[in-house]
């Protein structure tokens, strides 16, 4: 995939469960890849380095516009009218949601010079399951929301 443009802001969507979310402030995704030592006898120095685990995380920050609404699908839910709703959704959510990250791209241009966008995905994460979630309020600031998510697919860049 080559992109001769920076990624910024204005140029980004996220999607969540194929929903748009707005009100987003950031994302940062980190995969970790856990590697062992392969040691033989007589040898002090590792002489190999195979992989044995892998393992993806997700946090994203949004703007918190209405506490009486869950609007990041997937996020752990707040509109159960129990305890008992609340752990059952909880519990019961077995296949995550995808969170695709889609780029504003031109789909077409006039002769006068107007362009008309598109998206087009440039990075889709799939199976992430929500494990931490906070809010902030802090004087002279908008308020916020942050979720931590862990991942069960690496992140792929569509071709």
């Amino acid at each position: 995939m080559a992109f001769d443009k920076t990624m910024t802001a204005p140029l980004a969507i996220i999607k969540v469960g194929g929903l748009a979310v707005g009100k987003m402030r950031n994302i940062r995704c980190t995969e970790v890849i856990r590697r062992g030592d392969v040691v033989g006898l007589g040898k002090l120095a590792a002489q190999e380095k195979p992989a044995l685990s892998w393992q993806g995380t997700l946090t994203c920050g949004f703007f918190l516009i209405d506490f009486s609404i869950s609007a990041i699908p997937g996020a752990i839910n707040r509109n159960a009218n129990s305890i008992q709703q609340w752990e059952d959704t909880l519990c019961l959510s077995d296949d995550g949601v995808q969170i695709d990250i889609m780029r504003k791209v031109v789909a077409s241009q006039n002769t006068l010079g107007i362009i008309t966008s598109q998206l087009a995905i440039f990075a889709s994460i799939k199976g992430a399951f929500a494990n931490r979630e906070s809010l902030d309020i802090s004087e002279g600031q908008i308020s916020g929301r942050d979720v931590d998510f862990d991942y069960i697919t690496p992140i792929l860049y569509p071709l």
